[in-house]
């Protein structure tokens, strides 16, 4: 075989791993999972997290060798310091490759809401992180853009002053490059839809939200393809499988599994549970408690603790090895109850390091009066 033929089969062979490597929905035989919630633009917050759950060290550097991160997607939005977050991800991405681990960035709502032009939440800070000196020369462009769509439905139109300084006001420095960057080929946008909006690793199913009775039934990979490719039209309700990544059913948005009442939502859960196969499901989404808060006999997780300083900045990462499930909170470990008859022990933990938390007290409460 000439030496052309040989470095051709090798090429295919490889891109054959590589395609096969990239539609992967489901691990197994992973030791140990560290997972985190949602972010919010805290990457000081995050940074604190990770280096408590021994994923990073002081430089940030990955030291969790073949350990696997998820991370449960809303890295955007509400805090000033998205970009970091990202640029971090992407370095642990690299490293945990090379050192046998993984990092899994799921799709969250605000992924989601960026990329199809939803920005009620965006944080000023995520727009000066933009800014350049080209900055103001993008501004007056697109402002010409404006005029020349509004011109074009009404030729009498002129720019008051009342009106240019509503657009200045609305388009600060910087929101032209983040609405590039947020793109389906921008550099934000393109590396979102690299990713999951759910998997499967080992007995445990990860994604931001929940799922939907309506949304039961579809495989992994219809769930992802769905979600994907409406983000990549950008426009919501285009996709082969409408609405996944808006709807309130769907894998980004569903919160019956962290708030409805346990009794009418056990069913689902089990259902969810034997459909695909796995111990347990864990989410983002819902903050609330301030803490890992298990449902439903720890077959939930809800682990969404309101990280970003927007909501408290209270630190806490889940980790699974084996059948054993540990909360990180603060620096301290504290073991996840698996059985309801646990769970007032495992939450006057919590309150131990959270004693001013009104919501998690009257949480308490309800648990030791119901026992």
């Amino acid at each position: 075989m000439n030496s052309y033929l040989s470095k051709t089969l090798l090429l295919i062979a490889w891109l054959l791993a590589a395609s096969s490597l990239f539609a992967q929905q489901a691990w197994e035989d992973v030791d140990r999972i560290v997972a985190v919630g949602d972010i919010h633009g805290d990457y000081d917050n995050f940074e604190q997290v990770l280096m408590q759950a021994g994923i990073i060290n002081r430089r940030g550097n990955w030291i969790a060798d073949d350990t696997h991160l998820v991370q449960l997607g809303d890295l955007p939005d509400r805090g000033p310091d998205t970009d970091k977050v990202i640029e971090l991800l992407k370095k642990l991405e690299r490293q945990a490759r090379r050192r046998g681990g993984k990092v899994h960035v799921l799709i969250g709502n605000h992924e989601a809401m960026n990329m199809l032009g939803d920005l009620r939440y965006v944080h000023p800070g995520e727009y000066e992180a933009f800014v350049s000196r080209d900055s103001g020369r993008l501004r007056e462009r697109y402002f010409e853009l404006v005029v020349q769509q509004r011109s074009s439905t009404d030729p009498e139109f002129e720019p008051s002053q009342e009106f240019i300084d509503q657009f200045n006001q609305q388009v600060p420095l910087g929101y032209v490059e983040h609405r590039m960057a947020w793109a389906p080929d921008g550099e934000y946008g393109s590396w979102v839809l690299e990713h999951k909006a759910v998997i499967k690793v080992n007995d445990t199913l990860f994604l931001h939200g929940g799922l939907g009775p309506e949304v039961l039934g579809l495989t992994l990979e219809e769930i992802n393809d769905g979600v994907l490719e409406e983000l990549r039209l950008g426009e919501a309700g285009q996709a082969g499988v409408p609405g996944l990544a808006t709807a309130e059913g769907g894998p980004l948005w569903y919160r019956g599994l962290a708030s409805s009442e346990e009794e009418a939502e056990a069913g689902h859960v089990d259902a969810v549970l034997d459909f695909y196969d796995v111990k347990r499901i864990v989410i983002g989404h819902t903050p609330g408690l301030a803490t890992i808060v298990p449902r439903f006999g720890a077959k939930v997780l809800v682990i969404d603790s309101g990280l970003s300083s927007y909501y408290g900045g209270h630190l806490a990462s889940l980790a699974i090895e084996g059948d054993r499930l540990v909360n990180m909170q603060q620096g301290e470990t504290l073991e996840i109850p698996q059985d309801d008859a646990d769970m007032v022990p495992y939450f006057e933990s919590v309150l131990e390091l959270k004693p001013d938390h009104a919501a998690l007290k009257a949480h308490l409460s309800r648990l030791s009066g119901a026992q």
